[in-house]
């Protein structure tokens, strides 16, 4: 998933024919460079290389979902200006969505200061789960080490829960004709945030980032080291989830 290449644009041509085509083909990079910024690198790779056909169909398939949200962010932008705010949320956007996508994860959106990612589409991925986990390991990574530097220049630490969870969803276009999402819906996305939620209870004690997992991701990436928290009442869901703080 990585940026278009860095490719110069074409020189102008005195032969006009040639002058049009070059002038055609830099809009097309300028355009492709817009698009990948707004819509998820992956789903770009694979519509340049299979055709627009490729997600007219929504399809069920086994992901895994994750959710990250930053502890105490309404009150600490108030203590900024909006630019402020903006260029600390664009950081942090650009240190988790680096993890998610060095492991080949979809971030499918941004809603204030969260994110929502999932792997095993549009590219199936059968260690989904695995990939999924390694990204939430390497984004506490990435935040302790921020914290680190900021403390160093006095500026408070960052905290930020994680909820992962593995199972079926709907994947394709959504929404309007005149404007389509490629997302996922379902069960799994709801089980997912609410994992996230449930980490203001559950804390990590070692941790500025607290990651929640469902058993079913547990069990789909073979993790033994994550802590079982047992049985907990998920809000929406009439039968406790068996959780794990990873």
């Amino acid at each position: 998933d990585r940026p278009l290449p860095d490719l110069p644009p074409l020189p102008a041509s005195r032969i006009k024919e040639m002058n049009d085509a070059g002038q055609a083909f830099n809009a097309m990079i300028t355009s492709l460079r817009w698009f990948e910024t707004y819509v998820p690198r992956s789903l770009v790779r694979q519509l340049m290389g299979q055709g627009e056909g490729t997600f007219e169909r929504s399809v069920q398939r086994d992901v895994t979902v994750m959710f990250t949200d930053i502890v105490g962010f309404t009150p600490a932008s108030e203590q900024m200006s909006v630019e402020e705010t903006a260029a600390w949320l664009n950081d942090h956007f650009a240190e988790v969505g680096a993890c998610i996508e060095a492991e080949g994860g979809t971030i499918d959106k941004y809603i204030g200061d969260a994110v929502m990612a999932f792997w095993g589409a549009p590219e199936e991925q059968s260690d989904h789960a695995a990939r999924a986990c390694r990204a939430a390991l390497a984004i506490r990574r990435s935040v302790e080490a921020s914290n680190k530097a900021n403390e160093a220049n006095g500026k408070a630490p960052l905290h930020l829960r994680i909820g992962v969870h593995s199972g079926p969803v709907i994947v394709g276009n959504i929404g309007a004709p005149q404007r389509m999402n490629y997302t996922i819906v379902g069960d799994s996305v709801n089980i997912s945030h609410r994992l996230e939620e449930l980490g203001r209870g559950l804390p990590d004690p070692d941790s500025a980032v607290t990651i929640i997992i469902s058993q079913a991701t547990r069990d789909a990436a073979n993790i033994e080291e994550a802590v079982d928290l047992g049985p907990q009442r998920i809000r929406g869901r009439r039968e406790a989830l068996t959780v794990y703080r990873f």
